[in-house]
């Protein structure tokens, strides 16, 4: 029974990534019916790692174990003609391993934006932007909300973005700095249970909570060679109604190494500090979060 149920869980979020991916592909494919090839420009790569390891009468000890990652990155669909720009970005991503009887996520991600520009004076435009990220699956950390509640995190649970108005200064292809004197964050927790205890700043028995405030998001992206390329988000947003000192900052670098055609390793770094986060560890309170996922596998770029 066990073993079914986690067949299920896995069917069911690798569904869900054939969902998002759809949704997203099926978009490229009618803008790439109604466009002007030269005003769309597309690119992104999608990647499959497998991990396994197996002992028998092994002196030293250990327990079999199998990973397995899926997912694509950074896929990115860009509109420019005239004085307007429309930039659309996507990432999904989803990693599980099995050691012995044990199940835990080895990475989990939905990560989408969209940008909207209109030319202002020099390498400045005006840009209204929106982000949204969430996570397929239920997260088990090692210190839950509530003893009865194990998991602290769950599908749109929580689920957050940021709506800006404001400057996108583009000094080149490769570089980008939004600067937003006027946005607004929305964090969304789906959840009964996680709703009802009160999490990520949503009041106890709410789904949402929205603030408002200042933003600014970075990106830089760019091929260090032909073989390696490396890019890089960092999103702060500060809450001016509330404690605007303490500023919620996302920065993920991504690099990724092609070792050959459909051979590649990918390194992705990621640190996050959240006010709102306060079940990481309950001596602590609020800390600066670390994830680094490494892995090598079949990849396809678009």
């Amino acid at each position: 029974m066990y073993e079914q149920n986690q067949q299920l869980i896995v069917i069911s979020i690798m569904n869900k990534i054939l969902v998002f991916s759809a949704i997203f592909f099926a978009n490229i494919l009618v803008a790439q019916e109604t466009k002007k090839p030269q005003y769309w420009k597309h690119s992104g790569s999608s990647y499959l790692n497998l991990t396994q390891s197996s002992f028998s009468n092994w002196s030293a000890g250990g327990e079999n174990s199998i990973a397995v990652g899926v997912g694509i990155n950074n896929i990115r669909l860009i509109y420019n003609k005239n004085k307007v720009s429309w930039e659309n970005g996507l990432t999904l991503g989803y990693g599980l391993q099995y050691q012995g009887s044990k199940r835990s996520k080895t990475n989990d991600v939905i990560d989408f934006y969209s940008k909207l520009g209109y030319k202002a004076f020099g390498k400045f435009n005006y840009a209204t932007q929106i982000t949204f990220k969430t996570q397929f699956d239920k997260g088990y950390p090692k210190y839950p909300i509530t003893p009865e509640s194990r998991y602290n995190s769950e599908f749109l649970s929580p689920a957050s973005g940021v709506l800006s108005l404001g400057f996108d200064y583009k000094p080149s292809d490769v570089f980008s700095l939004v600067l937003s004197p006027i946005s607004g964050k929305y964090t969304i927790v789906h959840d009964d249970s996680l709703s009802k205890v009160g999490v990520y700043g949503v009041k106890p028995d709410r789904h949402a909570y929205y603030e408002l405030g200042t933003s600014v998001r970075a990106t830089f992206s760019r091929n260090l060679s032909s073989n390696i390329t490396l890019s890089s988000v960092m999103d702060i947003f500060s809450n001016l109604l509330r404690n605007p000192e303490n500023a919620d900052i996302n920065w993920e670098i991504n690099i990724n190494f092609k070792v050959m055609k459909y051979i590649s390793s990918n390194l992705n770094l990621l640190l996050k500090y959240d006010d709102d986060t306060k079940n990481i560890d309950p001596e602590k309170g609020p800390s600066l979060q670390f994830k680094q996922v490494l892995g090598m596998g079949f990849s396809y770029n678009f």
